[in-house]
């Protein structure tokens, strides 16, 4: 059976990062994809501990946990990750796009990565606004301030943390507010603010 939805934990120095949030959105996009009733419930904190290849992992300082699950199974698969540097953000408009959960079908977001051109990364506009880049949520500073478009594709882990720990505040971000900031990062599960 195919496994239409995925998780990205990172492992950094053995510690699984923020689990809870992985665990959150897991289960609420099991049970928005499938309804209430027709899913089985795993604890992903003690699948990847219990997993065979959990402890090899752990050899490196930063491991990429994937995990694709349906209704009834989770699938684990761990590489080793190195983060790049994303510098350029090639701005690419598409008014369809829906990602609200996230799916392990990447071939919209590979067609528009496929638009990048010399940039490093692309930059999405939905109706006019700022939402994500192809593989995470976007952060902007302005004047020492870091801020979040408040019309992401997908809510992710590391933004739902910086914005509970007060770093980031989402704000509504067009194309044109572009040369109002200073500064782009791209934030994931494997790449936070300081990264």
């Amino acid at each position: 059976m195919e496994f239409p939805l995925i998780e990205t934990i990172c492992i950094e120095r053995g510690e699984i990062q923020n689990i809870a949030l992985h665990q959150q959105r897991y289960e609420q996009s099991l049970r928005r994809f499938y309804g209430k009733s027709a899913v089985k419930i795993y604890d992903l904190f003690s699948l990847i501990q219990n997993s065979t290849d959990f402890s090899p992992a752990l050899s490196q300082p930063l491991v990429r946990c994937r995990a694709a699950y349906h209704h009834s199974a989770v699938r684990l698969q761990f590489f080793p990750y190195r983060r790049k540097a994303y510098r350029s953000f090639q701005p690419v408009i598409c008014d369809e796009i829906d990602y609200a959960l996230k799916y392990n079908d990447r071939t919209l977001l590979n067609q528009l990565v496929a638009q990048r051109g010399q940039c490093d990364e692309i930059m999405i506009i939905k109706h006019g606004c700022v939402t994500d880049c192809s593989i995470g949520n976007l952060v902007f500073r302005r004047q020492g301030e870091w801020f979040t478009p408040d019309t992401p594709l997908l809510k992710g882990t590391q933004r739902q943390k910086l914005l509970n720990e007060g770093k980031i505040r989402e704000i509504a971000i067009s194309l044109r507010d572009m040369d109002r900031f200073d500064e782009i990062r791209l934030i994931n599960a494997m790449n936070g603010l300081a990264d």
